[in-house]
């Protein structure tokens, strides 16, 4: 399946998350993501990794901070950005603006499904939900076609998700509910007729 032929809920969608190290905000967003979508009942693939070397755990503070929502972090273990995981990709959410350019170092078609956190909540937002029979392509297409080409490689750092890495307990239960804030309003509008179940999300960890 390519990266555009998501076309409902019954097809699955393939998320990736991606920051530095993939010790701490991406893997936080990641388990975050996949918990939302099984709620939703929506046939996912989660992956999340970085743009530094892999092959450790995440932080201690990010397990912490996710165990607070349910969520298990003890078995992830960090990956490095490679061209096989973008391009199998549907939507692919970076932390900062900086880690756009990793990933059109990559791909540069990728950039096109590719978007800040922070950028993509708030076009989510403009754009509306995806309507019955729409691609979930075509509506990445339209949040895509909302941003000023000359923008998504600036050196901007708005709408950056600030990373807690070194940071106090604190710092990273802010970054986990601000992750879950900013989350919530894509997949509400990518896949607003997932029914939720209102159950008590999975505690299952993503990679």
């Amino acid at each position: 399946m390519s990266s555009t032929d998501a076309t409902s809920a019954d097809a699955t969608f393939r998320l990736l998350v991606m920051c530095t190290a993939n010790q701490c905000r991406s893997p936080m967003a990641a388990v975050i993501a996949d918990a939302h979508l099984h709620r939703r009942g929506v046939d996912a693939a989660v992956a999340s990794c970085g743009v530094m070397d892999g092959g450790v755990p995440a932080t201690p503070g990010a397990a912490r901070a996710v165990r607070r929502k349910g969520l298990d972090l003890s078995e992830h273990i960090s990956q490095q950005l490679d061209l096989e995981t973008v391009e199998a990709a549907d939507l692919i959410v970076v932390m900062e603006r900086q880690h756009l350019t990793a990933v059109a170092e990559l791909s540069l078609r990728a950039l096109d499904r590719s978007f800040t956190l922070g950028e993509l909540s708030e076009l989510a937002q403009v754009v509306g939900p995806r309507t019955r029979g729409t691609p979930v392509g075509a509506w990445i297409a339209r949040v895509n076609a909302m941003r000023h080409p000359t923008t998504v490689l600036s050196h901007s750092t708005e709408g950056d998700v600030g990373d807690p890495m070194g940071g106090p307990g604190r710092a990273y239960r802010s970054t986990a509910d601000e992750l879950e804030r900013l989350l919530v309003p894509v997949l509400d509008a990518i896949f607003p007729d997932a029914a939720l179940s209102g159950a008590t999300p999975p505690t299952t960890p993503s990679g």
